[in-house]
């Protein structure tokens, strides 16, 4: 082999590389495509409380969250899932828990490792103080990429979504968007949703309100009901 065939080689391997490492984060990242649902009959709310994870919610060397700003989300979240399930709405949890090796590896090169099989901080983080109806496991942005999650709602005639959680510009957008996607009704309760980057939030909140999301916030939905 010429060097010349050996270094197109190499660039070869590269772009293929590159091309799959791509795939791979918009896969972990986008919107699921799935079944539209039948509104009319879909008449019941649920809480959807993203990802809380201790991962995800300590502060580490590249994610450093704004003092007390945590907190004051868990407490919000908190006060909606109480309200929720004392009007006999459904809460429901999930977790992020990367899946397959090379997903892994990238999380754990890019990502710190946040949310990787073997992390210590999988688990809900502790100052959640309500007991979900639903706790799902899910290895993508979107939720919806759950069959259990999907299965649930179907099983409790949910139609309208309210979201919480995080992280703003990530698993919260793709989810909202997979709802959407669906025909679910979607409320992001804005200040109950944490994102690490508060200037990309403003434009993926923006994004998400032109795509039909509404915007509320804990204590209009505390007078509404």
């Amino acid at each position: 082999m010429s060097v010349w065939s050996a270094v197109g080689l190499v660039v070869l391997v590269l772009v293929v590389g590159l091309g799959y490492t791509a795939q791979r984060l918009m896969r972990l990242q986008g919107p699921i495509q799935g079944e539209v649902i039948d509104k009319t009959r879909r008449d019941q709310v649920a809480l959807l409380v993203l990802d809380m994870q201790e991962d995800f919610t300590q502060n580490t060397k590249a994610r450093q969250w704004p003092a007390s700003f945590v907190e004051e989300r868990i407490e919000r979240i908190n006060r909606l899932a109480a309200e929720a399930q004392a009007r006999g709405e459904a809460v429901i949890t999930t977790r992020l828990i990367y899946k397959g090796s090379y997903t892994n590896f990238l999380i754990g090169w890019l990502g710190e490792g946040l949310g990787t099989k073997g992390s210590d901080g999988l688990a809900l983080d502790k100052r959640l103080s309500f007991q979900p109806d639903a706790d799902i496991v899910k290895s993508v942005g979107d939720a919806f990429a759950s069959e259990e999650l999907v299965a649930f709602l179907r099983q409790h005639n949910v139609g309208r979504l309210k979201i919480a959680g995080l992280d703003g510009c990530y698993c919260v957008k793709s989810t909202a968007l997979g709802a959407l996607g669906r025909g679910y009704e979607v409320e992001l309760v804005e200040d109950a949703v944490l994102s690490i980057d508060p200037k990309a939030w403003e434009g993926c909140r923006t994004e998400l309100v032109e795509k039909g999301v509404q915007l509320v916030k804990h204590a209009e939905l505390a007078k509404v009901h």
